[in-house]
């Protein structure tokens, strides 16, 4: 097949500086690494003062020397109990280095804090209240054991004895999981799953109750299908001690959060790096290292050359860089099968509230993908809905894969069907995006925009291989169907404000973990009331998605599923892009620990606590 976009100088250059990256990190110097010009200056966070003297002592400042460069079906609930594995005994030592692209302010706070960072909180320092495995079996965290009831409207969950928060906060209870969990839910929060928690928590139908200090009841009005689910995602969930944010305030209190994780915060400064001390003797896993420090290296050849160097032990690695990763001496490499996905977001169809005082401030009719009249038997939603196949038929997907992910994956029709058993209860004839740039110029044709139109395109940093790429392929193809594009490259922790007001408009590439369940994800970002919107709301979606939470029975939610999917496939209100394999390059220090790794968000290294220092 011939592909003309290629002939684009645009897309041959990117292809070409991809090359050069690689056989300059190969090649080059790398033993000073240098910050790129315009890095955000470093701030470090106060240090806090711990009431009692029970935190571990601080270890030595971070490795000089490394410089920022500016799958399986939902359970039906049921009662679970897991015994608590003894710790481990071994003396920690040593620092484990990580290189990622973004990690943001470092903080804590259940109701402040974005859930982009406390995505990696919740792995490394904090802890809730269960976890999943590979298999979609879920695990015991701070509840080591949970029941519900007959009618599935009461959750019961008893808390282990004797966790101890950092800092010296004394023991977690029932009163610290109320309060953090509690106040995720509050109207104000800005968790981008603040709905989850008042559906599950603060339901007006239920309420929660402390029966005591290590057992709760919630009882949540009606039934709930994602009560396990939701709580086994690093960024739901996680615990915080109340007595210290009593006693400090918010913003003191969630820089130097008081976890109950086997690592606890030291230090960070935004920008540059988080660092972290192994708790020793900590309840679940004392880690093997004495010290994990997150460094921020958003230059793919910057972190390629400080893991050149030995600077770092294992780093987020575009699949691009395979080839100077694995001529360093003693590298092996931890792969996650299908570990992410990356979807392509229209934003601006926010059709729920139109014509109201709740319209949407980013909602504009004279967008060439926005209908002015929310029916979609109307002819107005017909010729937006026309522009926007367009655009989603008019990208290769496959080439994708196969050239910027080196077959490291294949082409997604939409997020929350990425597993294969998930595909097989899709209805076929929505399984696929054709590719048809022929068809694409028709349609933009007969919608009246023949002469094309412009659209910012903005890839959102989300530690997903080939995201940023991939966008700008993205922006090339549509090019060519004569679609007038810009790419802007803002900080993923600047966007999400405007995702959540629903002024972000235009193109959007958003990646994610893959889920056991397509009601998971399209749950989060689909209705009209979600903390976060990646593009779209409807009514018709949200009445669907309302009936589909309350389904227990798997079989009969996807028949719901299938509907939602239907109408946001036929009417291209979103479209997948890909599924992608993580590679984990390790080091010769550290060696496989994939047994360990939790499956709340596949893309986020976890368990390090297990990593093991390399015989």
């Amino acid at each position: 097949m011939a592909y003309p976009w290629l002939s684009n100088p645009r897309i041959i250059m990117a292809f070409a500086l991809a090359t050069l990256l690689v056989v300059a990190v190969s090649c080059g110097d790398a033993a000073e690494p240098t910050a790129e010009p315009g890095a955000p200056a470093p701030t470090v966070a106060a240090p806090t003062q711990a009431p009692a003297a029970q935190a571990p002592s601080p270890t030595a400042a971070p490795t000089p020397g490394i410089q920022a460069a500016p799958a399986a079906a939902t359970p039906v609930p049921q009662a679970r109990a897991t015994a608590t594995p003894a710790p481990a005994m071994s003396m920690p030592e040593g620092t484990l280095n990580i290189g990622y692209k973004e990690l943001g302010t470092f903080g804590a706070h259940p109701k402040l804090t974005s859930s982009s960072v406390i995505d990696y909180v919740g792995y490394i320092s904090g802890e809730g209240l269960l976890t999943v495995n590979a298999d979609g079996d879920f695990l015991p965290k701070l509840a080591k054991e949970w029941s519900v009831s007959p009618d599935s409207l009461v959750w019961t969950f008893k808390l282990e004895e004797g966790v101890q928060f950092h800092k010296g906060y004394g023991e977690m209870t029932t009163e610290d999981v109320l309060w953090s969990i509690l106040q995720a839910a509050e109207e104000n929060s800005v968790s981008a799953f603040v709905s989850h928690y008042r559906r599950l928590w603060k339901n007006e139908a239920g309420y929660v109750e402390a029966i005591d200090d290590h057992t709760i009841e919630v009882h949540t009005g009606v039934t709930q299908y994602d009560m396990l689910l939701t709580l086994s995602r690093p960024w739901t969930g996680i615990v915080v001690s109340k007595k210290q944010f009593g006693e400090q305030g918010d913003d003191e209190a969630s820089r130097n959060a008081a976890g109950t994780g086997p690592w606890e915060i030291l230090e960070h400064r935004t920008g540059e790096f988080w660092k972290f001390g192994a708790v020793e003797e900590h309840w679940r896993k004392t880690p093997n290292f004495a010290e994990l420090v997150l460094w921020e290296i958003p230059e793919e050849s910057t972190r390629v050359a400080n893991y050149q160097v030995g600077k770092l032990d294992t780093m987020f690695m575009a699949i691009d860089s395979r080839r100077a990763i694995e001529a360093v001496s003693g590298t092996r490499f931890m792969r996650v099968e299908g570990g992410a996905s990356e979807q392509l977001n229209i934003t601006g169809n926010w059709y729920v509230g139109v014509g109201t005082e709740a319209e949407r401030p980013g909602y504009d009719p004279d967008l060439p993908w926005v209908s002015s009249n929310p029916d979609p038997a109307s002819a107005e939603w017909e010729t937006a809905r026309k522009v926007r196949e367009a655009m989603a038929i008019s990208i290769d997907r496959q080439l994708i894969v196969d050239t910027l992910l080196n077959g490291e994956g294949k082409p997604l029709v939409m997020w929350g069907w990425e597993t294969e058993s998930n595909i097989q209860k899709l209805d076929p004839d929505i399984r696929e995006w054709p590719y048809d740039p022929e068809r694409a110029k028709q349609l933009l044709n007969e919608a009246g925009y023949g002469d094309g139109f412009e659209i910012n395109v903005t890839p959102h940093i989300r530690d997903i291989p080939a995201e940023t790429e991939a966008c700008e392929a993205v922006a090339t193809m549509w090019e060519q169907i004569g679609i007038r594009t810009k790419i802007q490259k803002i900080a993923y922790e600047s966007i999400v404000p405007k995702l959540r007001a629903r002024t972000q408009v235009g193109a959007t590439c958003h990646g994610g973990p893959t889920r056991f369940d397509p009601l998971t994800i399209s749950s989060i970002i689909y209705p009209s009331t979600a903390g976060v919107s990646l593009g779209f709301d409807h009514p018709f979606v949200d009445e669907k998605l309302a009936n589909a939470i309350n389904i227990v029975d798997r079989d009969a939610r996807f028949e719901v599923m299938n509907e939602v999917h239907r109408f946001t496939f036929e009417n291209v209100l979103a479209s997948g892009l890909y599924i992608v394999n993580l590679i984990w390059p390790l080091g010769p220090r550290i060696d496989d620990w994939k047994p360990h790794l939790e499956y709340g968000d596949r893309r986020v290294l976890s368990g390090m606590e297990y990593t093991p220092h390399r015989k």
